[in-house]
Formats: C-alpha cells, sequence, structure tokens
C-alpha cells in the first residue's frame, strides 16, 4: 500500500517535479543534458546497453572512493552514474574511459524505461542511496542490487524506524549490504531486519603521499557557506607571526565571492581562497595542519584520511558524526584532534600550538591507512560471486 501512495504521489506532482528542474537548470544546477537523463531518462544506450556493472554515487565524496571497486572490478564492464553537475565533470576526468551518465531520478516509469533498454546484471549503489523504485523494479528484472559504504544518518533511522514493514521490504531488496561502519553496519541491521557486511570504509583506499618537511600552513577544508563567519573568527586570532599561510577551501566553489568579500572586508591577510574542483590534494600536500569544515554545524563532518593520508595534523568541530569511528581511532593515535564547536578562541590556541610542533608521524599514518585498506579485499571477492 505504501509503495502505491508512492507512486501514486509521483504522478500527481510531476509538473512539479518538472517546475523544480526548470528552476535547478536557471540556477545553473543543472544543465538540458543531466535534466532530461534525470526526468525522461533520455540516454545513450547504444552505449550503455552491453555494460554489466551500473556503479552508482552521488556527489564527488562518493566518487574519490569507488577507486578501488572500479580497480578490482573488469574496466570494461562498468558504467558510472551520479546526481550532479560537478560529479560528472569530475567523473569524466577522473576516470577518461569509463561512461558516466545521470541516474534517472526514482520515478517508477522512468527506471522502468532505463533497465528495459540496457542490459546491467548488478547495480553499485554507493553510501546512502536508497531509492524504492529502483531496487524494487531492478530486482523484479533479477538484476543484484549492492550497497556499498552504506550509512544511515540518525535522523534518516528515526524516519525509517518509524516504518518496519517498508524498511524489511526495501532492505530485503539487497542482495548484499556492506557497511561504512559498525554503528553504520548495527543501524542498518535493525532497520532491514537482515544481515549486514562491515569489512572497513571504502575511503581508506587512498595511498599516502607524506612531504619529508612542511611550511607552516594552515588549511580550512570543506568550509560550508554557514561557516564562512567562525571560520573567519577563528583566523582572526591566529598568530601569523608563526603561520606562513591560510588557506580556505570552500565546500561549494560557487559561494567563492561570498567568501572573498568577507576576507576583504574584514582586511584579512596572508589568506588564500582555493577555487578549483578536485584539486585539493595539492593544498593537503603543503599544509601543516587542516581543519575540516561541516563541523562547526550540524552537518556531520567531512572525511579526515585525505589530508591524513598528506601528513597533515588534522583538527575537527565537534559535528562530525558521519565519520566519528575514523575521528575517534585517529585521536587515540594522537593524529587529529576534536574541538569544541562552540569555542572558536579554544580552536584558534589550538592552532597556534600546533604550529609550532614538529610532527614525526609518517609510520602511524601508513600502518593505520594500510591496515584498514587491506580488509576491502573481502567486499571485491562478494560482489563478483553474488
Amino acid at each position: 500500500m505504501l509503495i502505491f501512495s508512492y507512486r501514486l504521489l509521483q504522478v500527481i506532482f510531476f509538473p512539479i517535479i518538472l517546475f523544480i528542474g526548470l528552476i535547478r537548470i536557471y540556477n545553473k544546477k543543472e544543465n538540458y543534458s543531466s535534466f532530461i537523463q534525470k526526468v525522461f531518462s533520455n540516454q545513450n544506450y547504444k552505449k550503455i546497453c552491453r555494460s554489466d556493472y551500473l556503479i552508482h554515487f552521488a556527489s564527488i565524496g562518493e566518487l574519490n572512493s569507488i577507486k578501488f571497486l572500479i580497480e578490482s572490478l573488469d574496466n570494461n564492464n562498468i558504467v558510472l552514474s551520479c546526481s550532479t553537475l560537478s560529479s560528472f565533470e569530475i567523473s569524466k576526468k577522473k576516470y577518461p574511459n569509463l561512461f558516466c551518465i545521470f541516474l534517472p531520478i526514482d520515478l517508477f516509469w522512468n527506471v522502468n524505461n532505463f533497465l528495459s533498454k540496457t542490459n546491467f546484471k548488478k547495480i553499485l549503489w554507493i553510501d546512502s542511496e536508497i531509492w524504492p523504485n529502483w531496487l524494487l523494479i531492478s530486482n523484479q528484472k533479477n538484476l543484484k542490487n549492492i550497497l556499498i559504504n552504506g550509512r544511515i544518518s540518525d535522523k534518516s533511522y528515526a524516519r525509517w524506524s518509524k516504518y518496519p514493514k517498508l524498511s524489511k521490504i526495501i532492505g530485503n531488496q539487497y542482495n548484499l549490504i556492506f557497511a561504512q561502519s559498525k554503528k553504520d553496519q548495527n543501524k542498518i541491521t535493525n532497520i532491514f531486519g537482515r544481515s549486514v557486511y562491515f569489512y572497513g570504509n571504502l575511503k581508506f583506499n587512498i595511498k599516502t603521499n607524506i612531504p619529508e618537511s612542511k611550511k607552516k600552513i594552515v588549511c580550512f577544508a570543506s568550509i560550508h557557506l554557514s561557516e564562512y563567519d567562525k571560520v573567519l573568527n577563528i583566523i582572526k586570532s591566529l598568530n601569523f607571526n608563526e603561520i606562513y599561510e591560510v588557506v580556505i577551501i570552500p565546500r561549494h566553489i560557487q559561494y567563492f565571492e561570498n567568501l572573498n568579500e568577507k576576507v576583504i572586508s574584514e582586511n584579512l591577510k596572508k589568506i588564500t581562497i582555493h577555487n578549483k574542483f578536485g584539486d585539493s590534494m595539492s593544498i593537503f600536500d603543503r599544509s601543516k595542519i587542516v581543519f575540516m569544515g561541516g563541523s562547526l554545524i550540524e552537518h556531520g563532518g567531512q572525511n579526515p584520511l585525505e589530508p591524513l593520508s598528506h601528513g597533515c595534523f588534522v583538527l575537527s568541530g565537534s559535528f562530525n558524526k558521519n565519520f566519528e569511528e575514523i575521528y575517534l581511532d585517529l585521536e587515540k593515535l594522537n593524529l587529529c584532534k576534536t574541538m569544541n564547536s562552540d569555542n572558536l578562541d579554544l580552536i584558534s590556541n589550538e592552532i597556534n600550538n600546533l604550529v609550532k610542533v614538529d610532527f614525526n608521524n609518517s609510520a602511524e599514518i601508513e600502518n593505520f591507512i594500510s591496515t584498514n585498506r587491506n580488509s576491502l579485499k573481502n567486499i571485491t571477492e562478494m560482489i563478483e560471486k553474488c
């Protein structure tokens, strides 16, 4: 009954979906190609009809984590799908030999049309992708659905818990589920009422590149729009007699001018605002300390492994639930520190103290990443057998 109601509402609200799509085109969050692929399932079917694997990632974060799967599976049989313009553009640069599409949105006629014109055998869903029509219809057509690096927020957990019957129906559509943390493993098991595996987080498939020495550069990475003022307040209290440069990497570069205007109005010096997609690694390579954004607000934090792999000491605000287990493990090894998001002066003082420290943590970083990376091979072995 709930599935019927869900599909009926899609028919009723389809004109509104079209209108929202047009607004997104106007605001440059979509273009014509992404719009017709998502809303009308208009694809280059000749190009994708012979592939076995469809790997879906929603955004850039998930795109960076699928490298392990692409390297381990047969590249000739993989099609990538995404949801955002930025992830589409980066996927073309990162994997020029693979074809990438915009996944049709979860309208039942859309999904039917797409699957009737393709011959995929397995769909790999990355992170928190739970789409009822995709799961139900693909299962009816004997496709294997595999959720990898699965996670579920506390809000989503509370929402799904209200519909236990529907949750179990949806959960049974997956042939395999791999959680990205033990905490997520427990939550997904409780909601779906089925077995969920944990063999590590795909984000650990990352190479270490730790320079022998670094200048006293402080980076604020993946900073959200609502964090700009807080970050600038932290920067105002930094000791620039000790700090060579501060680099800010906005989470969404379309708000670059908003941040730039604030920096100019505050007359702040020695600050560089980075405004290139997919080029954070070069900044981490130079930085001694990296403060990860999305943690000064109730967003859930950002992935600390990329700066860590370049030898950075990582700081975070207290709102880092999305990567809670990783941060806790890193704190035990003295490779990062979680700070009180409400005490900006304390964060500034901590940065001022840390820039004076000579870190000698390369061995600990390499061991931490390699130990967690080695267990990932269990995932691809089970996918191939499924």
